[in-house]
């Protein structure tokens, strides 16, 4: 008889986990990318110059910008971060491939919080900085490669 009794109790109780709302899913990712507030920190912020853009790369352990002629670049000691810089023209933040598919989203995304006008969701992007007019890409054959090109 006890069976009888526990078992319609064992039901309603699992009928009841049941009752709860289902698990929403994000479909960004829980944080931003390494490289994404890499570019961020080094492009976006130091545009439309790029003159910040030398001691904002340090923050992200590359100690200095080499002059290779056309522009200055560096790499952090293990090669997981690259940059790229010709003043006032370009910006460049570069790491090894990742897996995660959010990332142009989330490129966009930073780049919209920079923009005075909006920005499609397609590539290659336009952006506005102070009146200027930038064309941002995320190439992601080798690698990935945020880059920004002012507009002549």
């Amino acid at each position: 008889m006890n069976r009888m009794i526990l078992s319609p109790l064992l039901v309603l109780a699992l009928l009841a986990g049941c009752s709860s709302p289902p698990e929403i899913i994000d479909k960004e990712a829980a944080t931003v990318a390494e490289g994404v507030l890499a570019f961020r920190d080094i492009c976006l912020k130091s545009a439309p110059s790029f003159a910040g853009a030398d001691s904002a790369a340090k923050a992200y352990g590359i100690a200095r910008l080499d002059d290779a002629g056309y522009a200055r670049m560096g790499l952090r000691p293990d090669h997981s971060l690259g940059v790229q810089v010709q003043r006032a023209k370009q910006c460049a933040v570069t790491t090894p491939s990742q897996r995660d598919k959010t990332l142009t989203a989330q490129f966009l995304k930073i780049a919209g919080q920079f923009s005075s006008t909006p920005v499609a969701q397609d590539l290659p992007v336009k952006i506005t900085l102070d009146q200027q007019v930038f064309l941002l890409m995320h190439d992601r054959r080798g690698g990935e490669a945020y880059v920004m090109l002012k507009q002549p």
